[in-house]
């Protein structure tokens, strides 16, 4: 059987962080190791009161409740794969809670997976393909954003010759209720282990990391299939974490900087730099004629014309960068502005 481990990353939200290492222990399947990546200043002192209270997660051979000084999502999953020894990696968030057999339904899909065609698996939120309707009003928007997402404009529009999703699935995988995509939701990601250990997550993405999770499996999908799959549930309540979020503005430029650092590190190509040109040009429109209260209400999506005048110099400076090192130092750099940003 193959093996899972499952890294949380976690900083300054200790409430939340035990209620969902509450579900995970109520699993039907446990983790064969269990790690927490706290980067939180009173990491120390949580890291034996979860201990204690979570014993069954821990007994695991390698796993631990591991304190780090350096915090930010993409440090934090790294130094966690750094420990794993598993064969699939599930990474979730610490907002994110589980159902008792999620471990099961994904580790199932892994296992059947003989060839390792597959190279990352979703779950979905619960309740979110309940009936026909949201099933196929979903499996219609990935079918649009797919096959024309370079005409109708994409924020990260990934070219097809980039990607395994078109390619059929072995048989051996029919009978699991499988939908083909192109990147994984970053609350709940699993890989096989050997995919990403050594290259790991792209550290440029500073703190929060926004579209983190897009860059690494965008990778993997170069080569493997990604699959959702359609039984393997979760609960994610965004608003439990906003304290340690982006502000609205803040997270509208680095929507724009860092999927436009996404196209010129994965794919530099004119099909994937004109989707997101359109993307940004329908954004400035609708943003234009948003009445006001439609437009203050959608500040995070919409913007201004302050933040849509600065997220395009952003994008600028990305598109003009020449090599891998100076798209990696302008990406810091710009990703330091915007943390200090004030509208």
């Amino acid at each position: 059987m193959v093996s899972f481990g499952t890294i949380i990353c976690t900083y300054n939200r200790q409430s939340i962080l035990e209620k969902a290492l509450a579900h995970w222990q109520s699993s039907i399947d446990a983790s064969d190791q269990f790690l927490v990546v706290d980067a939180s200043p009173n990491a120390e002192s949580s890291r034996q009161k979860m201990l204690d209270r979570f014993p069954q997660l821990f007994k695991g051979s390698g796993s631990d409740y591991i304190v780090s000084n350096q915090p930010g999502l993409t440090r934090q999953r790294n130094l966690g794969l750094k420990y794993l020894t598993t064969d699939i990696t599930c990474f979730v968030d610490d907002d994110t809670f589980i159902t008792p057999t999620y471990v099961d339904r994904i580790r199932q899909i892994f296992q059947a997976d003989t060839q390792k065609m597959i190279g990352g698996v979703n779950g979905v939120a619960k309740g979110q393909f309940d009936n026909w309707q949201q099933r196929y009003t979903r499996l219609g928007r990935n079918y649009l954003r797919h096959q024309f997402g370079n005409w109708l404009g994409q924020r990260i529009h990934i070219p097809h010759h980039s990607t395994q999703r078109h390619q059929p699935l072995p048989p051996e995988l029919n009978h699991f209720p499988l939908i083909h995509i192109d990147r994984l939701w970053g609350a709940n990601m699993n890989y096989r282990t050997e995919l990403i250990q050594s290259q790991g997550f792209d550290e440029n993405f500073q703190r929060y990391g926004l579209y983190e999770d897009v860059e690494m499996s965008a990778r993997v999908g170069k080569t493997h299939k990604l699959v959702c799959c359609l039984d393997a549930e979760i609960e994610h309540d965004e608003t439990l974490g906003q304290s340690t979020r982006p502000n609205d503005a803040r997270y509208f430029l680095a929507s724009w900087a860092n999927s436009a650092y996404i196209i010129e590190k994965l794919f530099p190509c004119p099909e994937s730099r004109l989707a997101h040109r359109r993307y940004f040009d329908v954004f400035q429109l609708v943003s234009k004629l948003a009445p006001r209260p439609v437009a203050d209400r959608k500040f995070r999506s919409l913007g201004n014309s302050q933040l849509l005048s600065q997220a395009q110099d952003y994008i600028h400076q990305i598109q003009q960068c020449q090599t891998p090192e100076t798209l990696s130092d302008t990406f810091v750099q710009i990703q330091l502005q915007i943390l200090s940003y004030s509208a």
